[in-house]
């Protein structure tokens, strides 16, 4: 089950990243929000590869060619953070004053580089696979240790973006609705990466504590959710650039509405 439905994921998702780079204004200077763009094609490619290394073939090839059991996770466990990541770079103009954006994407890439600096100092203890931990360390330390870091990570950041993408399709509806379901798509596909890491997250406690846990976890929401949280994360960031429905209006006054559509219009560009 795991093969297609992942490789149908990435696929779909390069087709959704090709719409997106064909229907994108061009040249790059006429876009109001060029880091919107930098951090969405960011975000389209940690979301194809994320959902490429899941593959189990993949994530098996990456381990030989490293030499290294268990690089397949680890290249996995940084490319959805990027992903998440770029997720909330593309928000930043909305939570922050202007004078505060670059003070906040500084902010948040220190935190994923420490995080991620963690990872990589874990994984150097560990003797598993990719699929071994792709499924849960059994009784492994360093193994649990480096999946939960890994899904904590991915927890609390997922319950951070399906908040903000919630808010923010709530904000842009009915006045821009293409926009607004675009959010609404990525807000859905946040929730379903939570589901996805929380999924995870249950299963190597329950594996290390020598817990039962339903195999239907397992064997069906972890990878159906996984899946989906990529395409829809992909699909509804570049929905509003391909439907072309951001209308930027000039000579309005700076008022603090005024202040908020601007960001709302921001953020669905690229």
């Amino acid at each position: 089950m795991d093969t297609p439905l992942f490789s149908a994921s990435a696929l779909l998702i390069a087709l959704a990243t090709a719409a997106y780079l064909i229907y994108a204004p061009h040249p790059p200077r006429r876009e109001p929000s060029p880091m919107a763009r930098r951090a969405r094609l960011v975000l389209c490619a940690g979301a194809f590869a994320s959902a490429f290394l899941l593959v189990p073939p993949v994530a098996a090839a990456v381990d030989d060619i490293t030499g290294h059991g268990g690089a397949g996770a680890l290249l996995f466990a940084l490319t959805s953070g990027l992903t998440i990541l770029s997720m909330q770079l593309v928000t930043v103009s909305w939570w922050q004053p202007t004078i505060g954006v670059r003070r906040a994407v500084v902010a948040h890439i220190v935190f994923f580089g420490c995080v991620m600096a963690l990872l990589v100092w874990e994984f150097q203890y560990i003797r598993a696979s990719s699929a071994e931990l792709f499924s849960a360390p059994h009784g492994d330390e360093a193994a649990a240790a480096f999946m939960l870091t890994h899904l904590g990570f991915l927890d609390v950041m997922a319950i951070a973006v399906s908040l903000q993408y919630t808010l923010l399709a709530c904000a842009a509806w009915p006045r821009w609705p293409v926009t607004a379901a675009g959010l609404a798509v990525t807000a859905v596909g946040s929730v379903l990466g939570l589901a996805y890491s929380s999924a995870r997250t249950g299963l190597t406690i329950a594996h290390l504590a020598g817990w039962a846990w339903p195999s239907v976890v397992e064997t069906h929401i972890v990878p159906i959710t996984g899946a989906l949280a990529a395409l829809f994360v992909t699909v509804g960031i570049t929905l509003p650039t391909v439907a072309k429905r951001v209308l930027l209006p000039r000579g309005r006054s700076a008022t603090r509405r005024a202040v908020k559509d601007s960001a709302v219009r921001r953020m669905a560009l690229p």
